[in-house]
């Protein structure tokens, strides 16, 4: 909840996700520079929470598979740090893309919108790095939720974190006003929170 918090902060608006460029635009440029702060502060704090979330993810494996416990936990863990940092990072850019736009009507240098296309370049690689390590844990645990080598029931591969994102991504890429953009927006957090729902929901009371 706190990582979409920090999304909503950062990315939210009413609108279609089809206009969700826009709409972000509009957002950087009239919301209270304080705003901007919170979302990227919150960041290091989600990421914190989704290690520990993780790292109960990953007791849930039994010892035979001792091993997939670690290779998990070691990969969602650079996973995490990374969403975090890029939480930090994304309020960096938005700041610099406000000073950009306020600068404009006094003449701004073409350095300025030089800069802005680099941050948002290095944010495009670092999501697309940043999505392998989480790809690689998603896929172990998959393999060990069918397997019958964790605490969690089969059914819940449906919630497997690759699954969703495959699933339900285009369809909130899709999605028509006024939740589209919220969708988008929040579309990591959102995920996330429905992997870790099923996953503490279908082991409640079931492990000691």
């Amino acid at each position: 909840m706190l990582l979409f918090a920090g999304d909503m902060l950062l990315l939210g608006h009413w609108g279609a996700a089809a206009d969700f460029r826009a709409g972000m635009l509009e957002l950087i440029r009239s919301a209270p520079v304080e705003r901007i702060w919170a979302g990227g502060l919150l960041g290091p704090v989600a990421g914190a929470l989704l290690v520990a979330g993780f790292w109960q993810v990953c007791q849930g494996v039994k010892v035979p598979a001792g091993w997939a416990a670690r290779a998990m936990f070691g990969l969602f863990l650079l996973f995490a740090v990374g969403l975090a940092a890029i939480h930090s990072v994304w309020a960096v850019f938005e700041l610099l893309i406000r000073s950009c736009v306020d600068g404009a009507a006094g003449g701004a240098p073409a350095a300025c919108q030089a800069q802005a296309d680099a941050v948002q370049a290095y944010m495009r690689v670092s999501l697309l790095a940043l999505a392998v390590p989480g790809a690689i844990a998603s896929v172990i645990l998959a393999v060990q939720v069918l397997r019958g080598r964790t605490h969690l029931p089969r059914w819940t591969v449906v919630a497997n974190p690759l699954l969703l994102v495959a699933v339900l991504l285009p369809a909130f890429a899709a999605a028509p006003a006024p939740i589209g953009a919220v969708l988008l927006g929040g579309s990591a957090s959102i995920l996330l929170l429905l992997f870790f729902a099923v996953a503490q929901g279908s082991t409640w009371g079931r492990v000691q």
